[in-house]
């Protein structure tokens, strides 16, 4: 990795720390008529339990299929002349396939791409459940850390709050007593409520956008994509008359979307830890990112329909399965 590289990974985390450690400080310090105690309480709570959800979003990671040594392609052109097919359990729970009904395959990663998997160009591989590329993190969002990356957005947006409120009660004592016929504006303390101001309302407005895709069980991808979700339904199962009817992992309402990503207690809805998966889940393949849940009968149609065509796919010669794709994110 060159070192410009290295250079881009590392500036957003340091801007990221000094921003809150710098907030942090000048509140503490120049914030008075609060008491101390509790002024150091909160302000230590939010910034120890939103830098640690921060760099939690990156050690855990997006998740990548190759991960799984089953879905690496061993050769290209075995897949193209259908002697190598995916695992079963891609092939028939895939609900997106390409157009030419083939199942998707990433040639850059040389695997095969489950469900709602996309290739990033700036991480240079397959991500599982791929949201965006956050330039924040340096790193993708997706199926291993949507969780703490909306955790962070909603720790975030609460500290900018605080900070922003206490920092404008400071100001606002400063102007109502007149201190500035005495002495200058604090410009530590101006700045810090400008730059509360400015994250309250950019980190707020976008954590919003998140947890109403979340409810929705869509990620940013899918958001912008809808067309092509319409396409691939219809090689399925012809035409779908209902706009609603293209969101095929919407599990019917927006409690069961949250929990599906951020758990089923608030435990897990409050704290940055993991969710606590069902102990039946824990040797096997569910909520891996390989394939997800559907709830509607069409959509069970859908996956009978899939399930139907790998059998096919397996007993007769199928056609190039490394026709061009056109990819959500290159």
């Amino acid at each position: 990795m060159s070192w410009v590289a290295k250079l881009s990974k590392l500036f957003p985390k340091c801007l990221t720390v000094i921003l809150f450690i710098w907030t942090y400080h000048v509140t503490l310090t120049r914030v008075v008529g609060i008491p101390r105690g509790i002024l150091f309480i909160f302000l230590t709570l939010g910034v120890l339990i939103a830098l640690y959800t921060y760099f939690k979003v990156i050690q855990v990671g997006p998740g990548y299929p190759m991960d799984f040594l089953d879905l690496k392609v061993n050769n290209l052109h075995e897949v193209e002349s259908g002697n190598e097919l995916p695992p079963v359990y891609i092939s028939r729970k895939s609900i997106t396939i390409k157009h030419n009904g083939r199942f998707r395959v990433c040639q850059s990663c040389k695997c095969w791409k489950p469900d709602r998997c996309h290739h990033c160009s700036t991480c240079e591989k397959c991500v599982l459940k791929m949201d965006h590329h956050c330039p924040w993190f340096a790193s993708c969002i997706g199926f291993n850390n949507q969780k703490f990356f909306i955790q962070f957005l909603i720790y975030t947006s609460s500290y900018a709050l605080i900070v922003t409120s206490l920092t404008f009660f400071q100001l606002y004592r400063w102007f109502k007593g007149k201190q500035f016929e005495e002495e200058i504006i604090d410009l530590q303390l101006l700045s810090a409520w400008l730059v509360g101001v400015a994250v309250s309302v950019s980190v707020t407005f976008f954590t919003g956008f998140s947890i109403y895709q979340l409810c929705q069980n869509q990620t940013t991808i899918e958001t912008y994509s809808l067309r092509r979700y319409k396409e691939e339904i219809r090689i399925l199962h012809g035409d779908v008359q209902s706009t609603n009817d293209y969101n095929l992992f919407n599990l019917g309402s927006a409690c069961e979307n949250w929990k599906d990503v951020m758990g089923t207690t608030w435990k897990e809805w409050c704290l940055p830890i993991s969710k606590i998966r069902p102990q039946t889940c824990i040797n096997t393949l569910d909520n891996k990112g390989l394939y997800f849940k559907i709830n509607n009968l069409k959509n069970n149609q859908l996956l009978e329909s899939a399930e139907l065509q790998d059998r096919l796919l397996r007993r007769v010669t199928p056609k190039s399965s490394l026709d061009v794709e056109r990819p959500l994110i290159n």
